[in-house]
């Protein structure tokens, strides 16, 4: 493996397991971390000249054959003006070229509603399944996420495929953290943020931790780069617990730096937004206010479709609320319990009214 700080040794400091306790002791805490961690650390292994068996090298053939997979997936939505991609495949190309980054999902952002569906409907062109929405709204604009699926190519051992798309950069945590539309024109802090944001939905983990550092090590974006994107972006509390993870496990002259030029914008970052939690708590409205206030609600799939259009179009049939999107009709709720009632009168709703158009 070429000259790094990602080592073995790096990963058991990440990962809390002790070095004699020996790599698959590190491969099962990291399974038990996330579903494809194991890939990272089983390519490292592999680099610093690790017997491996059939079960190893199986499991960085899948994780391969998933980024080949992705690869294809994205070329596929060329045509689709203004989409970017982040973390995935541009943070993986800052990693050695024998170390495996963890490959699990595509997350793309759309420059607005319109190519997004353009690329929902690209993508089921494909055989994928327009399977999870979510609305929400900003500044007087409705934000789209919607995921499609593929079958898993091993279902015992890997989750489906799945591409995201959202009409939002950084959609945060609809109490304290604003909608954030726009990604950084540069795709390293692009990538770096998105990489933070994603504490609003899980605790950090190895993987991101090594995230930073592969940044940290390309060196395309100054630690003061960094934290000024941070503050910016309004994540400067994220981005400094995660260089506090990397930096109590590795002693690289990025993260001191990066953790001094964060301090004063994460504290003012975490006072605004104590206050904004205190004067707009989390509304438990129905779907029409949750909307209205700025917090988002959920798509159960009620029909599959490919039909005319660019937007999502919010009605109401049989007294409930239902999204008619290009790829499907969707009904919209404020909560992850549905009557099954509710649902089957939503369904009776849009089958009626497809019999009738």
């Amino acid at each position: 493996m070429t000259d790094t700080p990602l080592d073995l040794r790096l990963l058991h400091r990440l990962l809390e397991v002790p070095e004699h306790e020996g790599a698959y002791r590190l491969v099962r805490r990291a399974q038990q971390t996330s579903g494809t961690l194991a890939q990272l650390v089983v390519s490292v292994a592999a680099a610093e000249g690790a017997e491996t068996g059939s079960g190893s090298r199986d499991l960085l053939e899948r994780a391969r054959l998933r980024a080949d997979r992705y690869a294809e997936l994205r070329g596929a939505l060329t045509g689709c003006p203004g989409l970017r991609t982040v973390k995935g495949p541009s943070l993986a190309a800052h990693y050695p070229p024998d170390v495996r980054r963890p490959v699990g999902d595509l997350d793309v952002v759309a420059p607005d509603e319109a190519q997004l569906w353009r690329a929902a409907l690209t993508l089921c062109s494909l055989g994928g399944e327009p399977a999870e929405l979510s609305l929400f709204t900003a500044d007087g604009r409705l934000h789209v996420m919607v995921a499609v699926l593929w079958p898993s190519p091993d279902p015992l051992m890997e989750e489906e495929i799945r591409v995201e798309l959202c009409t939002a950069a950084f959609a945060g945590d609809f109490a304290g953290v604003p909608v954030r539309p726009e990604l950084p024109a540069d795709q390293v802090l692009a990538d770096l943020l998105s990489v933070a944001e994603e504490r609003f939905q899980r605790s950090f983990h190895a993987k991101d931790a090594v995230d930073l550092l592969m940044l940290l090590e390309g060196g395309a974006a100054t630690p003061a780069e960094m934290a000024d994107a941070a503050s910016a972006y309004r994540l400067a509390p994220e981005l400094l617990e995660l260089t506090g993870l990397l930096g109590a496990a590795v002693d690289h002259p990025g993260t001191e730096p990066l953790r001094r030029a964060l301090a004063g914008a994460a504290q003012d970052e975490t006072a605004r937004r104590a206050a904004a939690r205190r004067s707009t708590p989390e509304p438990e409205r129905p779907v029409a206010a949750r909307l209205d206030a700025g917090c988002p609600v959920w798509g159960m799939p009620l029909n599959r479709a490919t039909r005319s259009g660019n937007s999502c179009v919010l009605e109401h049939r049989a007294a409930l609320p239902l999204a008619r999107t290009p790829v499907g009709d969707y009904l919209l709720v404020a909560d992850e319990v549905v009557d099954p009632g509710v649902y089957a009168t939503a369904l009776a709703a849009v089958t009626e009214q497809e019999a009738g158009t």
